[in-house]
């Protein structure tokens, strides 16, 4: 779990501020899965956009997104997630890969480059990797409008009480 939670001590400190404001907020997230959340919800109000500069060679990516940029893609995203999680002790990890597209009248389906995507996966206890969508421009699985939200909702959510 150390390889989850570990951040160098590069991460400044109002990084760490900014989750344990973010969980202390309205409704105050006490259970990790809680927490995780409330952080995918907090990193969600960020404008979505390719267009970005790239960070100053001396800042710390994360803090610039965070107070700075303030809008971005999803690596930025995915990576504040991970970041502001690891701050609060909750195992974390950044995940890529692609989205599915809808295939064609030949049943084809075509992915190409601009369909990659990153999101953040928390580990909680029994049930594992669970997928996090802090990109704004994406349906997060957690959200109530998601098909499988009630899953997730009430697996996730209660078991993570008990951790």
């Amino acid at each position: 779990m150390a390889r989850y939670t570990t951040l160098p001590d590069s991460v400044p400190e109002r990084v760490h501020e900014l989750a344990r404001q973010v969980i202390a907020g309205p409704g105050l997230a006490t259970t990790p899965y809680d927490q995780a959340k409330a952080l995918e919800t907090f990193l969600r109000q960020y404008p979505y956009t390719l267009q970005v500069e790239l960070p100053p060679a001396d800042r710390d990516p994360v803090d610039y997104f965070l107070f700075d940029l303030q809008t971005g893609y999803c690596d930025y995203y995915a990576s504040s997630m991970v970041v502001m999680a690891r701050t609060l002790g909750l195992p974390a990890r950044v995940a890529t890969g692609f989205l599915s597209q809808p295939a064609n009248d030949e049943g084809v389906q075509t992915v190409r480059q601009i369909n990659a995507h990153s999101w953040a996966e928390i580990y909680f206890g029994d049930y594992g990797w669970v997928e996090f969508e802090p990109t704004a421009a994406f349906v997060s699985q957690h959200d109530p409008l998601y098909a499988d939200s009630t899953f997730y909702a009430e697996q996730y959510r209660d078991t993570a009480q008990d951790t």
